[in-house]
């Protein structure tokens, strides 16, 4: 076991995928010209509007992303590739729809629930044609977003490289 602080520990597999999030998310932000509104690594008043985001630390920041991203899409019961590729989905899109794109990338129905079909298609899925296919499932996702929020559109070109990123990094993974 991994941990990221000295008393609650990890999956290996959970800390490089919260350390991708973590590099790429950074500290705090509050660009009123972004639809995440105020958040701090990563983690939006919007989703959590009981927490103060400026004080939020990032052991907490780590705790909520293991219980209600990791855990709650079934990270834990995946491939690491496919785990990797799905947290970070969930985190920037929400987490129906990241599973929702993890369905469709393995051919299920997409229902958004990581049950047993879903799981043992990710299983049989090739790794190289489930990072190709996740990844056109999220940039199509960022389209869509753009074509509906036009002023979403000076966040595409990073967006696009973190899908870039996150997609050598899986190819990587054992």
């Amino acid at each position: 076991m991994n941990t990221l602080s000295s008393n609650t520990p990890y999956s290996p597999s959970f800390c490089h995928a919260v350390h991708f999030v973590l590099e790429r998310e950074g500290g705090y932000v509050n660009d009123p010209l972004d639809a995440g509104g105020e958040t701090q690594f990563g983690i939006s008043k919007r989703s959590y509007p009981e927490v103060d985001i400026a004080a939020l630390t990032i052991d907490d920041a780590v705790a909520i992303y293991h219980r209600d991203f990791w855990l709650r899409v079934g990270c834990d019961k995946l491939p690491d590739k496919a785990a990797f590729m799905l947290f970070d989905a969930a985190v920037q899109h929400g987490k129906r729809n990241a599973v929702k794109q993890l369905q469709r990338a393995v051919g299920v129905m997409d229902d958004g629930q990581a049950g047993p079909k879903t799981i043992a298609a990710t299983e049989c899925a090739p790794p190289s044609v489930l990072v190709t296919r996740f990844s056109l499932e999220r940039a199509r996702f960022y389209a869509r977003l753009v074509g509906r929020k036009p002023k979403q559109r000076r966040f595409l070109n990073g967006w696009f490289n973190r899908i870039d990123e996150l997609a050598l990094e899986a190819i990587t993974l054992a």
